[in-house]
């Protein structure tokens, strides 16, 4: 048989792994929204890991300033380990970020939540990589809560900081509303609608859509070049009638050079997009807390 015949079947059975199905029975179908699905799964995994991950990290920090305070010395406070040496280097970046975005001012007090994004994330993507694996970035599901819960924390802030009608107010910026009257009502109007929409509706759906989709066709693209070399590599168990070509295993060998740079880039665009989804964050919670400087 030749290799491409089984293509169909491979592409199937990808789509099928790809696909929101009960954790418990992955040839069901998920029938009820408390349904504990595959993907919900290893979101959990992710928060129980970045939490685990950092409690570790406290609990050493907590030793270290215990030794320093009894040693007097400052060189005790300094990190031991991978880990804590990774986290302390994330965390450092994420406090940067918080605070060249939204201001040396309020960007520190926001610093635990974008952490929690950015690590949650980050690591759920991490997992996405290994087979058998999931991200929660990988179902829309997933990504629209995500994107749920930054719109509700952005637009609290906005409203405790400026008040329900000062927020709305800034949403028509100043040199409007120092217009005539009918200008302010026109095109006033016009601008408080369009961003209306766009706070309100466009924001949380767009940030899903953009995490959902790019970790989404990375997966395909990995399925698709595993598939190739599930396929066509010859040291791989193929079925009985399946024939053999020097030309198929070639091809086979090349699918598998690919993967392994498709893997690479994977790597970094979990990072990239773990980044991405924390700056626009930090960019919605800005334009909250100085919303009475529009």
């Amino acid at each position: 048989m030749n290799p491409m015949d089984l293509l169909p079947m491979r592409i199937e059975e990808l789509v099928h792994e790809l696909s929101v199905l009960p954790f418990n029975d992955l040839h069901g179908t998920v029938t009820s929204p408390l349904t504990l699905t595959n993907y919900t799964f290893w979101g959990l995994i992710a928060l129980v890991t970045t939490i685990l991950f950092f409690t570790l990290v406290a609990t050493k920090q907590r030793q270290r300033i215990a030794a320093a305070e009894a040693s007097g010395k400052a060189t005790d406070l300094a990190p031991t380990g991978r880990l804590t040496g990774m986290l302390e280097a994330g965390v450092e970046f994420v406090r940067d970020m918080a605070v060249d975005v939204i201001g040396p001012k309020d960007g520190p007090k926001y610093v635990a939540f974008l952490c929690t994004i950015f690590f949650m994330i980050l690591i759920s993507n991490m997992y996405g990589l290994i087979p058998g694996a999931k991200s929660f970035a990988g179902s829309i599901g997933g990504t629209v809560a995500l994107a749920l819960v930054v719109w509700v924390v952005f637009v609290f802030v906005g409203f405790k900081k400026n008040g329900a009608f000062g927020y709305m107010k800034s949403l028509i910026p100043e040199g409007v509303r120092k217009m005539p009257l009918a200008a302010r009502i026109g095109l006033g109007g016009f601008i408080f609608l369009l961003e209306f929409i766009s706070t309100f509706l466009v924001r949380p759906l767009t940030q899903s859509v953009r995490l959902f989709a790019n970790m989404y066709a990375g997966h395909v693209i990995l399925g698709v070049f595993g598939s190739f070399v599930w396929l066509f590599v010859p040291i791989i168990k193929m079925q009985a009638e399946q024939s053999f070509s020097v030309g198929g295993a070639g091809i086979g060998l090349l699918a598998m050079v690919f993967l392994i740079i498709m893997y690479a880039f994977e790597v970094f665009v979990a990072f990239i997009q773990a980044y991405v989804f924390t700056i626009l964050t930090a960019v919605y919670i800005q334009s909250s807390v100085h919303a009475s400087e529009h």
